[in-house]
């Protein structure tokens, strides 16, 4: 219940409609530190901060009635309901109100923008829309980025900030979140790439907003595992403990005890394993590290799997093991994968869990959570559940196990990525599926992390942990689900003994420390802080000091006018999957005009001449192992005067492949294929080197860059060359030699040996092995 001593008023304004209640405690206030500033809000769930928004919004339209408002959210779903709420509470004509998505064509989206006055769109529309520069945003008065914790690393929140500040003299930032981080340190990272010049604190213990807060109960429920599943995990605790062992006598780790080894520090050794290889010249040394590398990919793998029974059951650790089985038979697996899977222990391993699966032994959780439910649904059949759980193989399960009860009417709520046979869910679906949720026909959704962020479902009385993140932004997530407009409850399923309980206690230390950081963090914000009283003091002031008319913030380009010399600009194309890298954003920064189109080939054009191939270090390996490499770089030869591979970070550091068998890679492309190889350490320096490429190129090169290629007849035998110059003796002459006299594969193939030593520069031996290779039977040791 509401306390009776509220502050609760209508808003008037023309531009807002008469159901619209601003809760005068809390909402005004921020809304009033907000005019004058970049400012973060931090807010518990549930207070109405798009309420917030939305008045700061209408206040920027009307202050400047020909600019533009932009709202951002991460998914098409929450895009919705802002829109939603835009619709239901203002009297902006819905024509100027329009959500944009990435499943509008790009001409569509130029021609939306031309007429909206709020545009609620996901950052990567936006981001992609200012990169091919398909409409101007200098005519933006106020972005609003809302779940903005986001906003840190390469996500493309902090860029568009910066090309927004860059373009607009007087742009408003406004963030919004309920959990932006444990420490002082990752809150100023967010404050830094939203260019956040003002904080606005609340948590749920302040005076202003704790009458609005609905009671939650929380209540964590411990389970005890089968013994079966403490078989499996003794043997996979064995395996590490003996990995942990050996990275200990050659000073890797500090401990062999499987509680104190973390996957941090499994991942963290990597990189430091990676810098040894790099900075040893002694062969043996090499070689250590190598095994190293090797071990810690399992112990990687070993842990993922003790994780799995503990908190997920038996059915996961199949699916998990068949999915290695099905890499290592169709061998893509690489070397620490199938030894792992040789390993006479671990094959043991996977007989303990086809019998129990067989036995048809299940996570005692599923049990515990079907009863849960089930109470839930006969005490409140309108009752509406959100059950989280972090692993996708997890939620499938759990459907099937759950959609037996006819009691519960189960749906799981899952990201659009398809894997294999789990298909995934288009946003359209998302959306309509939380529809459906809100109506009644599901009383239960089984969620991963998609379901976690800002998602209004005011019916949801019921929030489940079926496991437990080390997270705190994302717990305070998930139990921001429920007692959004009544009370709620909120259950953790606890897997006794167990990284549940590890991570349980992890996630409490950090949001204490979140805790802790806003306090201080609002304790400098409360010493510097000078605002106005209440809205109707504001709006004196304004009209008291408003002597000349308002005007549409200035843009770059007004200041450009007045005599700042413009940068030389010049265009290049991009392949639009790039966009995905930090490449791309960084190409943008620095002023180059990028064309994104879906290319043949070729991830840039820089001219008719000049043609890019990017590969990061992990693509560089994977397009070996799956063909792609070469193939693309044949096309790319093929068609550009001037072709170059750029290879991003160092392909030997992770590779499955031996070194000899990656210098033979990048030796054939050199001398055989004549394309340049630029090392990079990292996107920031591709970057760097493909606008100077780029700046250079277009001093000689003009007129515009084609995007459709004619493949020429030379490609396949560049292709028959390099299959022949695979022989071990073989290089690209002695190539040419066999094919210009038998012509073709098959001739070469079917010669003797004193046919093959006719011919120019083979002798005896290389002739001796084409032809035992010619006639060796395959044999699968995998």
């Amino acid at each position: 219940m509401l306390m009776e001593a509220q502050e609760d008023d209508y808003v008037s304004h023309p531009l807002i409609k008469e159901n619209l209640v601003l809760r005068r405690t809390y909402q005004e206030k921020i809304f009033i530190n907000c005019l004058k500033h970049n400012c973060l809000v931090v807010i518990p769930t549930g207070l109405g901060k798009t309420i917030i928004a939305l008045m700061l919004a209408v206040h920027k339209l009307t202050e400047y009635p020909n600019s533009r408002i932009i709202f951002l959210a991460p998914t098409k779903p929450l895009v919705e309901q802002h829109y939603r709420s835009f619709v239901d509470l203002t009297k902006i004509p819905i024509e100027f109100l329009q959500p944009i998505t990435g499943t509008i064509s790009p001409d569509k989206r130029k021609e939306i923008w031309s007429e909206v006055k709020v545009a609620f769109m996901t950052p990567q529309v936006l981001q992609n829309d200012i990169i091919s520069q398909l409409y101007p945003i200098n005519d933006v008065s106020l972005i609003i980025f809302d779940e903005c914790h986001r906003a840190v690393g390469d996500y493309a929140y902090g860029f568009i900030a910066q090309k927004y500040i860059e373009s607009v003299k007087n742009a408003q930032i406004l963030g919004l979140t309920a959990s932006p981080g444990s420490t002082e340190g990752k809150i100023n990272e967010i404050k830094n790439n939203l260019y956040i010049d003002h904080l606005e604190i609340r948590t749920d213990q302040d005076k202003d907003v704790k009458p609005y807060i609905h009671r939650v109960d929380n209540e964590w429920i411990k389970i005890k595992l089968p013994k079966e599943f403490i078989e499996i995990n003794t043997v996979l605790m064995e395996k590490l403990r003996s990995i942990y062992k050996w990275l200990k006598e050659i000073d890797l780790l500090g401990t062999s005890d499987v509680n104190k080894v973390t996957r941090k520090d499994l991942l963290s050794l990597n990189r430091k394993i990676n810098s040894k290889i790099s900075s040893t010249r002694e062969e043996n040394e090499k070689f250590q590290y190598f095994k190293a590398k090797k071990l810690v990919s399992n112990a990687i793998r070993l842990s993922h799997m003790g994780e799995l029974i503990e908190t997920q059951g038996i059915n996961a650790l199949y699916d998990y093991i068949q999915k290695n089985q099905e890499k290592i038979k169709k061998n893509t697996a690489n070397k620490s994968l199938k030894e792992l899977f040789s390993d006479r222990d671990f094959k043991r391993l996977i007989e303990l869990t086809e019998t129990i699966k067989e036995k048809g032994i299940i996570h005692p959780k599923i049990e515990k959570l079907k009863s849960i439910l089930n109470t839930q649904i006969n005490e409140n059949s309108e009752s509406r559940i959100l059950v989280f759980c972090h692993f996708r193989d997890s939620v499938k399960n759990i459907v099937k196990h759950l959609k037996k009860d006819e009691l519960i009417k189960v749906h799981r709520f899952v990201g659009q990525q398809s894997k294999s046979a789990d298909k995934g869910l288009t946003q359209k679906e998302q959306i309509q599926l939380l529809q459906d949720f809100k109506d009644g026909v599901y009383n239960t959704l089984i969620g991963t992390s998609v379901a976690e962020e800002g998602l209004d479902i005011a019916e949801c009385d019921l929030v489940v942990f079926y496991d437990v993140v080390p997270s705190a932004i994302r717990s305070i997530q998930r139990r921001g689900r429920t007692g959004r407009k009544k009370e709620g409850k909120v259950y953790i399923l606890m897997a006794e003994g167990t990284r549940d309980e590890g991570y349980y206690w992890a996630e409490k230390r950090k949001e204490t420390k979140m805790r802790e950081s806003l306090k201080s963090m609002k304790s400098q914000e409360g010493s510097q802080k000078k605002g106005q009283a209440n809205i109707f003091d504001f709006i004196k002031e304004k009209e008291k000091n408003n002597s000349k008319p308002s005007e549409v913030p200035q843009t770059v380009s007004d200041i450009e006018e007045r005599g700042v010399e413009e940068s030389e600009t010049f265009s290049i194309i991009c392949d639009h999957r790039e966009t995905a890298s930090a490449v791309v954003r960084n190409l943008s920064l620095l002023g180059v005009q990028l064309k994104l189109e879906q290319l043949e080939l070729g991830d840039y054009i820089i001219s008719n001449r000049v043609g890019i191939e990017r590969k990061s270090a992990q693509d560089f390996n994977d397009s070996i192992k799956d063909g792609r490499l070469f193939k693309e770089l044949f096309e790319l030869k093929n068609n550009f005067e001037r072709p170059i591979l750029i290879l991003e970070g160092d392909p030997f550091l992770n590779s499955s492949f031996n070194e000899n068998a990656l210098y033979g890679a990048l030796t054939s492309i050199i001398l055989n294929l004549g394309i340049i190889i630029y090392k990079t350490q990292d996107p920031d320096e591709s970057a760097k080197f493909i606008y100077n490429l780029a700046k250079k190129e277009h001093t000689f090169s003009q007129g515009e860059p084609k995007l459709r290629f004619d493949k020429k007849p030379i490609e396949t035998s560049h292709l028959l060359e390099y299959i022949v110059a695979g022989i071990p003796g073989i290089n690209s002459l002695r190539a040419k030699n066999l094919l210009k006299e038998l012509k073709t594969l098959q001739e070469i193939f079917n010669s003797d040996i004193g046919d093959l030593i006719k011919i120019d520069g083979i002798g005896k031996k290389i002739a001796q092995e084409i032809y035992k290779l010619s006639r060796y039977n395959y044999k699968d040791n995998s």
